[in-house]
Parts: structure tokens; C-alpha cells; sequence
């Protein structure tokens, strides 16, 4: 049988991970396929998303694309220019099980092969050897200190004042601040480039660190990169690794530290779940705290570490992998066959490409929008303030923004869920293009209990007229699959709030000497609100403690909790600031507009572990699966408050704008 000649491609040349999965993957495949250029390949075989991006496009039509997920598929869902890659790729390959659950959910072809790690590199060293004594002496890295590692870069880009935020540096900081205020003897061992931020952090906090680089004021991505036989040092040298990462494709990190016999703790993403034990994994600050306490008292770790090196060696390398790709190439005729068959996202990807020559915007014109639906002055409904703050967002970035107009003269076309006028639409689209990104909502009869038509209609609408869908969150697309729906070429895209209004300056300061202020609020009164479950926390709540405000419509009638009407948006925002910790028990609720506006004013949040909370909330709260967890969360909310407010973030309107002016520019090209 003939091999396939293969195209191999995707790294970044800077000496990223993405740099390593290509290396380990022309490892896997040789023998397998024959490497050819471009031009001649049969396949393209990427294991980057965004090196397709980089290929002329021309060139991709007759190739059969295979393109790894280095990351959780979901985070890259949020990327308008991931959109095209969608449509383009045949067959996706996952690195985690995660991430082939998360591709699954929303019904894309995909194949587990597990990421390997260099085996030669990074391997366990003798700890009283005289290189790893010489590597110590040399960065002054105290020998009578438990040791705590993380080797990866906390800076979004080359900006190195913010923190990037999907690395959470910033979760790291609270961790050990948090062994601080235990009084824990530990010192930070940090490395790789671009660490100002965490570094700056720490010497504020007073936590003793040593940084194993050239303390360069600018951009060290060139000096502080460092080898990876000098990274295999140092997780021979350190205790304790940690990963705090909010999002991870790995990372590499893991399979490095189980490979060189590290011991290692990890939030909950990426390979955590394939590679470490349940106890070795975390959800929260305060969760990590007492792992590292509990392993500096007694090295319990100790015990699975030659559990974590086994694993590792039996599933992550790239002798590993060769049967796997072996098979998957195999299988791939079949797969393609299968997927010709259906022709829809080779039908899409086809519309993409025509759509940018018969399309086209003109050049010096003010780029305009056509907004879609009917405003309503506040106080109304999530959607409404949603659509409101995006009105604001796209003039503030200098577009012309038309409400409910249809012209020639618009470029795009931004309609919301089915709120706009269907017939002049029909009837305008018979005679003009029309350039539509359409926001779908709900699925509204999980938010409601009925109104299923409206759903199927709404996806009669997509199917109809857009170019692109915006999807409020990952839970929304993956329950729009459930029925049988695939949203044409869709973005996840968060909501966001307007900034003027919903923000944390000015806030009451939080104490525990006083009653904590709970509040909670809600448009609607519909049950799934969360009105039965306010009602319990009434019944149950220690009220010596604690106050609680509820703002707005609910299904129930309380008479401990103090009832508002709702109010405007200026007053429920100063509401917001006079208050704690917001509380939310709403089910099903696709991206909680409420919850938005609370964690923008700074309240970290109890919420019911469904629809897209978790999404919104991240670390900055914690979740509920049953009313006996409120009362015990709300006690750790209240222990760790500072902790727990230092790590909201919410989406910038101006970011949330600027996404979909990006989509909208797109398919007007």
C-alpha cells in the first residue's frame, strides 16, 4: 500500500510547546507517511489551528486537512479567525480526553492521540548530583526551603504588564499568598520568559522567589527561553510543581514534571485529568493551599510519583502515539468518504471562499452595521441590556451604527436571535446580498420551559441568512447540537456590560465585623429563575450573619430576604456596589447578563453549577449542585472574599465589540 505524501506543518519557530508537538509528531509519523512540500502533498497535517490560517487558501481546496486542538477546543471557539478553519479542517485530533468530549458535545469528527513528551530530555536525575548542586549554587536556590516550581511564561504576548489570564499567574499568586497567611516556610522557583508580572507580584506580597533568567525590563522572550535539558534541571531540583492555568491544551508542563519524577498539582484542565490522580487536582486557591501544606507536612506525593512517570511512558511518548497515527491514517479514506457524504462544512467552507469575491466593502467608507432588535429603556430583560452595550461598543470603535434599517448602504448586518423583520428580509435578500451575523439566543425553551418553536425557528433564520452565528457560550452551542441544529459558522462570544455603568470603583470594602450583604436579581419571575431555591436559602440562612437583598421579579414571596422592585440600570449598579457576594440559582440560563453585571462590580458569585455560569464565574466564585452546598460555599466565600474578588474577570466590552466588528468585516469582504 502507498503512503500518503504528507504536508507537515504548524509550529511557530519561537520555541513554544507548538514547537515540541511538531518535532514529537514527525517522530510519530515516520514511517507511517512520506513528508513532501505543500504543492504535492495529499495531506495537510498541522498541529496548529492558526499555521492553516498562515497557507494561502488557494492551496488547501484539493488537500485533505488533519489539524490538532493544542489547546481546549472551546477557548479556541472564541476566536473569530477559528471560524474558517472549522469549515476547513477534515478530520480534528485531540491531544486530551477533554478536549475530544468538548469536540464531541458539538458533534466534530475527531481522534484521541495523546500528547507526547521527549522522554530523552526529560527524565528523573540523581538530586545530590553535582550539576544539579552546581545548577542551585549557581541562581543562589536555597537548599532548606520547600520548593515550589512554574515554568511558564504569565504575560499576555509581549505586553508584560497584564497578566494572561488564561495562564492564571494570577491564581498562582493568590496560592502562595495564601501558604503565606499560613505561615508555611516555602520559597518560588520561576522560570521561562516574560514572568515581570508574577515576578513584580510576589516581591509586593513579600514571598521569596528566585527567577532563573536574566532580570531583562523589556521583552526576554530571546535570553530567557530557556533549553529543555536546563528545564529537566530544575524539575529535578524543585518539590512541588503547579499548574494554575485557567485553560490548558496540556500542558507540556505535566507530562515534564511526570516524566522527570516531579511531584505536581494542577488546576483542572488539559491532560490533569488523563495523567494525574483526582486528589492531585484543583478548583480553587484555597484547595491548593492545602494540598501544598498537607505535602510539605508529610510528602504524600511521594507515593504517586512513580504512578505519574509509569503513565507517562506507557501513553506519552511518541513511540506511544506511532500505532495510533498509524491507524488514523488507515481509517482515513473511510472517514473522508464519510464525510463527503454529508458535504456540509465542505459546502460552507466552498460559500466562504466564493463569498469573498463577490462581496466587498467600500474602501475610505465608514464600515456600517445594521443592528437588529427592539430596545427597551432599562430596567428589561439580559438580551436587551446586552444589545444595548453593543450598540455603544461598535460606535465607540468609530463604526456607523444603523438600528433596524435595511439598505444598500449597510455592510453588515447583525440580527439578534428572531427579533427582526423576517419578510423584509425574504424580501430584500431576493434582489441584494446580505452580510448577516446572526446572535442566536437560548435555546429559550430550556431558559423557559416552552417556546421550542421559537427555537426551530430561529435555526430556520440561521440556516436562511447568516454568514456567521455568535453564540452567547460554549453550553448554548452544545445544546443547540443536542437538537440536531449546527449553527452556520459559528463564534462563541461572551456578553459583556457597559463598563460606564456596571464597575467595581467606589464599591463598599468588605468585612467580616459587619453582616455580609448578599444579593440577588432577575427580570423575569419565571420558577427557573431560581426563585424556589432563594426561597430555601431564606429558610436556612443564619441571620445573625448575613443580609440579603433581592432585586427585581422572582416566583416566590420572601420575608426575611428584602424585596426591591427593579430599578434602572445606575441604580441596581450602586445596588451592586453596597453589597458582598451575589448569589445566583438561575437554570439553564445561557450567559446571565445578572451575573455579568455583579462580577463587573466586583461580587464574587455563588452560582448554580449550570448553563453558562461556570463559563462566566471562573474563579472568581464558586458553583452549587445542590441547596446543601450553598450554606458550606458561601462560608469558603466568605473565608477567602480577598481571594476570590482578586480573580473575577469579566470580558471588556470593547473586546466583546471588537469580535463581532471583526466577524462582521469578514463576511462583508
Amino acid at each position: 500500500m502507498n503512503k500518503m505524501k504528507v504536508y507537515l506543518t504548524g509550529g511557530d519557530d519561537i520555541g513554544w510547546a507548538i514547537d515540541e508537538d511538531l518535532k514529537l509528531a514527525r517522530r510519530s509519523l515516520e514511517g507511517i507517511v512520506d513528508f513532501t512540500g505543500l504543492e504535492d502533498c495529499d495531506v495537510v497535517h498541522s498541529v496548529w489551528w492558526e499555521g492553516l490560517n498562515m497557507l494561502d487558501r488557494r492551496a488547501l481546496e484539493d488537500k485533505t486537512i488533519v489539524c490538532h486542538v493544542p489547546a481546549e477546543p472551546f477557548r479556541y471557539l472564541t476566536v473569530p479567525a477559528h471560524r474558517h478553519v472549522m469549515d476547513m479542517v477534515d478530520l480534528w485530533i485531540t491531544r486530551t480526553t477533554q478536549a475530544n468530549q468538548q469536540l464531541r458535545s458539538i458533534d466534530v469528527e475527531n481522534r484521541l492521540v495523546p500528547y507526547s513528551v521527549d522522554t530523552d530530555i526529560f527524565r528523573p536525575l540523581d538530586r545530590a548530583a553535582p550539576d544539579l548542586e552546581s545548577f542551585r549554587n549557581r541562581y543562589n536556590i536555597p537548599s532548606d526551603k520547600y520548593l515550589i516550581g512554574n515554568f511558564q511564561r504569565d504575560t499576555e504576548g509581549a505586553d508584560l504588564s497584564a497578566p494572561k489570564l488564561v495562564k492564571g499567574p494570577d491564581i498562582l499568586l493568590e496560592i502562595m499568598r495564601g501558604l503565606k497567611r499560613q505561615g508555611l516556610e516555602f520559597h518560588v522557583v520561576l522560570a521561562g520568559p516574560r514572568r515581570h508580572w508574577i515576578r513584580k507580584k510576589l516581591a509586593e506580597s513579600g514571598i521569596p522567589y528566585t527567577f532563573v533568567g536574566g532580570k531583562i525590563d523589556g521583552d526576554d522572550l530571546a535570553v530567557n527561553s530557556l533549553p529543555r535539558e536546563t528545564l529537566n534541571l530544575l524539575y529535578n531540583i524543585i518539590d512541588l510543581y503547579v499548574v494554575s492555568s485557567r485553560s490548558e491544551g496540556g500542558p507540556h508542563s505535566i507530562l515534564e514534571a511526570c516524566g522527570s519524577k516531579t511531584r505536581i498539582i494542577s488546576s483542572d484542565v488539559g491532560l490533569a485529568r488523563d495523567n494525574l490522580p483526582e486528589k492531585d487536582i484543583f478548583h480553587a486557591p484555597d484547595t491548593a493551599v492545602s494540598l501544598i501544606e498537607a505535602d510539605m507536612k508529610s510528602n504524600i506525593r511521594n507515593e504517586i510519583i512513580e504512578a505519574n512517570y509509569a503513565k507517562a511512558l506507557i501513553n506519552n511518548t511518541a513511540e506511544a502515539s506511532r500505532p495510533i497515527f498509524r491507524a488514523l491514517y488507515d481509517e482515513l479514506p473511510d472517514i473522508l468518504k464519510k464525510r463527503s457524504s454529508s458535504g456540509k462544512r465542505r459546502q460552507r467552507r466552498t460559500d466562504l471562499a466564493t463569498a469573498s469575491v463577490t462581496g466587498g466593502v467600500e474602501s475610505g467608507k465608514k464600515f456600517t452595521v445594521g443592528l437588529w432588535h427592539s430596545f427597551f429603556k432599562p430596567p428589561y430583560g439580559g438580551g436587551n441590556q446586552f444589545m444595548m452595550a453593543l450598540r455603544k461598543g461598535l460606535t465607540q470603535l468609530g463604526v456607523d451604527v444603523r438600528e433596524n434599517e435595511l439598505t444598500e448602504e449597510i455592510d453588515a448586518y447583525i440580527l439578534n436571535s428572531i427579533h427582526f423583520d423576517v419578510d423584509l428580509f425574504l424580501e430584500f435578500s431576493r434582489k441584494h446580498r446580505l452580510n448577516v451575523v446572526h446572535r442566536i439566543d437560548g435555546p429559550i425553551h430550556m431558559i423557559r420551559g416552552f417556546d421550542l418553536d421559537k427555537d426551530m425557528l430561529c435555526y430556520e433564520l440561521n440556516e436562511r441568512f447568516a454568514g456567521a452565528t455568535v453564540l452567547q457560550s460554549n453550553w448554548v452551542y452544545q445544546n443547540i447540537v443536542k437538537l440536531n441544529y449546527h449553527p452556520v459558522s459559528p463564534t462563541v462570544i461572551l456578553n459583556a456590560v457597559d463598563s460606564d455603568i456596571f464597575h467595581n470603583r467606589g464599591r463598599i470594602g468588605f468585612s467580616k465585623k459587619r453582616k455580609v450583604r448578599l444579593i440577588s436579581s432577575s427580570w423575569s419571575n419565571n420558577p427557573r429563575k431560581g426563585g424556589p431555591v432563594y426561597k430555601w436559602i431564606e429558610d436556612n440562612l443564619d441571620w445573625s450573619r448575613f443580609d440579603y437583598t433581592f432585586v427585581g421579579n422572582a416566583s416566590e414571596e420572601f420575608t426575611r430576604i428584602k424585596r426591591v422592585e427593579a430599578v434602572p440600570s445606575e441604580d441596581l449598579a450602586d445596588m451592586l456596589r453596597q453589597h458582598d457576594i451575589y448569589i445566583t440559582a438561575s437554570k439553564n440560563d445561557p450567559c446571565s447578563n445578572a451575573v455579568i453585571e455583579a462580577l463587573s462590580c466586583g461580587l464574587p458569585t455563588l452560582y448554580l453549577n449550570d448553563g453558562g455560569h461556570p463559563e462566566l464565574v471562573g474563579s472568581g466564585g464558586l458553583p452549587f449542585s445542590a441547596q446543601e452546598e450553598i450554606l458550606p460555599q458561601l462560608d469558603r466565600l466568605v473565608d477567602n472574599y480577598e481571594m476570590f474578588q482578586n480573580l473575577i474577570v469579566v470580558s471588556k466590552l470593547s473586546d466583546v465589540a471588537a469580535k463581532y466588528l471583526s466577524i462582521a468585516r469578514d463576511i462583508a469582504v
